[in-house]
């Protein structure tokens, strides 16, 4: 059975007729298998593990944390009124163990429930070998310490790609803009949007004719080209200039934010930036797991559109690694 947590406690709720009451089939789930684990609160899940006999709790918590609807303050004056701890001072307690429903995850209360230790608590699956060595080696510096073990190998030596002499794996297209503009809580860069539009159109074809020739025409037009944004608002202006004028191909651009692309793929995403020379790259530096699972959603190539003055800072910062690590201009 394949459900969500809001789900599952609803399917093993039984009925006694005879005592005429209902009651929860605790212990019955042979094995509960948890996917995404990094972007479940704890209290969303936790119930649901009293009904299994075992569990195997997979995720990332480098990736998309949960949307938390308890506030910190909140979380601390119900632990204790709840009598889980005395006093607010013992609540630096259930942060670290992963017992707090305002920042945690059901990912890190299984690391530390976790026999294994590699690194630090839990099983760390270190092998990648979705993206090519270049691409991935940004995630690695970025969140995971080099602890991941690169392993589908170089574009410079993979005979087999598609894009040898069309595209490099990392690459950036300057767009000089001094500042995006806001719509709403979001923001969008309307000259990003057109640049990225007239990109595709002059390369789509190309690129379609590039991986069918390595691929003999068996290749899926939807697993290629994924554009990626920040902001809401970006995503829905480039969708709506795809639609308008390129609309042949459409169907085959998927268009959103770092949040609707986490668990997918794509040979190449093009990142909007949207930030302009002025605004700063609050956004970028503030969340570098979002930009993790943005750049490890390319397996082939992670192209940077926008103005390269906003991402500026140290290498530790996701903006200034990007930064160093998309040198190669992309016409």
């Amino acid at each position: 059975m394949v459900m969500t947590f809001f789900m599952l406690p609803k399917q093993f709720l039984a009925y006694n007729g005879n005592d005429k009451n209902h009651y929860y089939m605790y212990n019955y789930i042979d094995l509960l298998i948890v996917d995404e684990a990094g972007q479940i609160s704890p209290e969303v899940a936790a119930p649901s593990f009293s009904l299994a006999k075992k569990a195997v709790v997979v995720g990332d918590e480098e990736q998309i944390p949960p949307v938390w609807g308890t506030t910190r303050a909140l979380d601390i004056a119900m632990a204790i009124s709840n009598k889980v701890i005395d006093g607010k001072e013992q609540y630096c307690e259930l942060e670290i163990n992963g017992l707090n429903c305002s920042q945690s995850s059901i990912m890190k209360l299984a690391s530390l429930s976790c026999a294994f230790d590699k690194y630090k608590k839990g099983l760390f699956l270190c092998e990648h070998r979705r993206c090519y060595n270049e691409i991935v080696t940004y995630c690695n510096k970025l969140v995971y310490e080099d602890k991941l073990e690169p392993k589908r190998g170089s574009v410079v030596e993979d005979k087999n790609n598609a894009l040898s002499g069309l595209l490099p794996a990392m690459g950036h297209k300057q767009i000089t803009v001094s500042r995006s503009q806001k719509s709403g809580s979001s923001r969008q860069n309307k000259e990003e949007a057109k640049q990225i539009l007239a990109w595709l159109k002059a390369n789509y074809e190309a690129i379609v004719d590039c991986y069918r020739k390595k691929g003999k025409n068996s290749i899926n037009e939807k697993e290629l080209i994924g554009v990626i944004t920040p902001f809401k608002s970006q995503s829905i202006l480039i969708k709506k200039l795809i639609k308008e004028e390129f609309p042949d191909y459409a169907q085959f651009i998927d268009v959103g934010t770092v949040h609707t692309f986490q668990g997918a793929e794509r040979k190449i995403i093009l990142f909007s930036s949207v930030y302009g020379n002025e605004d700063g790259r609050y956004f970028i530096n503030r969340a570098p797991n979002l930009m993790n699972v943005a750049v490890s959603r390319a397996k082939d190539s992670f192209l940077v559109f926008g103005d390269c003055g906003c991402l500026s800072g140290g290498e530790k910062t996701a903006a200034g690694l990007l930064k160093n690590m998309t040198k190669t201009i992309v016409k």
